[in-house]
């Protein structure tokens, strides 16, 4: 009993570090994402001085505090005001918010792209994926495992060996600069890996639920709207979760094929701010990191459970 006391502590402090270990990196930008250069350079770990001075500021003003205040402005830090408890803490506030602003309308269009770019591939890839998946696993034809295994087998090829084919392809049909330069390569690339996932849980459900419903009289779209969808729910999150991330996260694809910049996403758009007069402001560029995480915070608060139900229900089964 003891023992698997010891053991229990042991395996919790390890996880805890590696927790840890993990979220330091987000609390660093976060914190950092409210400081201004000058703080920077003096500490990288400091807490945000205007977050401090706003909270004071709002003591004074809930207390009816007459007294005058110094305050500046980051734009300009050398030009010193005195102002009343009121617009000292509204100034605070404008300073310490200054990073998420400039953050929010540079990054605005690109978040637009991004959100159309993954809504438009994930339904893409879910819908192609899953119907493809179903004539392989429910219909044999002459061919359908020698076909199968054919799609399969292009998961072997790394990604980067198909980027300049692609790339001249796009080029070839002359969809550079679009939405449609990213939504066909990877609806298409996301397709083998939904199939594999797809027919892999569709190989499973009972054979008598179709029987029953050709017997009644259904057909090939009413098999797969009535039975296989409904029943397919756990798995469809997973591939519609798993192919959203990727698409999120891809950084190379949309910044090569957007040499002009106007369909860039958030991962193409953060390295265009990094590399532009953005650099030299940490906090809008803290604050960029921040605000671009924010869909992918939300959707994983949400998506953890429907995830490891498809998961545990089938999903990798191969």
């Amino acid at each position: 009993m003891r023992k698997n006391r010891v053991r229990e502590i042991i395996l919790h402090v390890i996880i805890l570090t590696f927790t840890f270990m993990i979220l330091v990196p987000f609390f660093f930008a976060l914190n950092n994402s409210f400081r201004s250069n000058s703080e920077m350079y003096r500490s990288f770990f400091g807490f945000p001085a205007e977050i401090s001075s706003a909270v004071s500021m709002g003591w004074a003003v809930l207390g009816g505090s007459e007294e005058q205040y110094v305050v500046y402005d980051w734009d300009q830090e050398s030009e010193e005001r005195v102002v009343g408890a009121r617009e000292a803490l509204h100034q605070h506030f404008m300073n310490f918010t200054r990073g998420y602003r400039l953050a929010w309308d540079t990054l605005r269009e690109y978040m637009i792209n991004t959100l159309i770019v993954v809504s438009a591939t994930a339904t893409g890839v879910v819908l192609m994926g899953s119907v493809t998946a179903y004539i392989l696993s429910r219909y044999r034809f002459p061919g359908s495992r020698f076909f199968y295994y054919m799609i399969i087998s292009t998961m072997m090829f790394p990604a980067v060996l198909t980027l300049v084919p692609s790339f001249m392809l796009v080029r070839e049909l002359g969809l550079l600069n679009s939405y449609w330069a990213m939504l066909f390569p990877y609806i298409a690339g996301g397709q083998v890996f939904a199939m594999f996932i797809f027919k892999g849980f569709f190989d499973g459900l009972p054979e008598e639920l179709f029987e029953s419903a050709r017997i009644d009289g259904a057909g090939h779209v009413q098999l797969y709207v009535n039975i296989v969808v409904p029943l397919s729910k756990p798995i469809i999150s997973v591939v519609l979760i798993m192919n959203v991330f990727a698409t999120w996260n891809n950084f190379l694809w949309p910044f090569v094929v957007n040499t002009e910049g106007e369909y860039h996403v958030l991962a193409s758009g953060l390295y265009v701010m990094a590399t532009s007069h953005f650099a030299q402001n940490f906090s809008t560029l803290f604050a960029s990191y921040m605000v671009s995480s924010i869909p992918l915070l939300i959707l994983f608060t949400y998506a953890t459970k429907p995830f490891i139900q498809g998961v545990t229900s089938g999903a990798f089964k191969a």
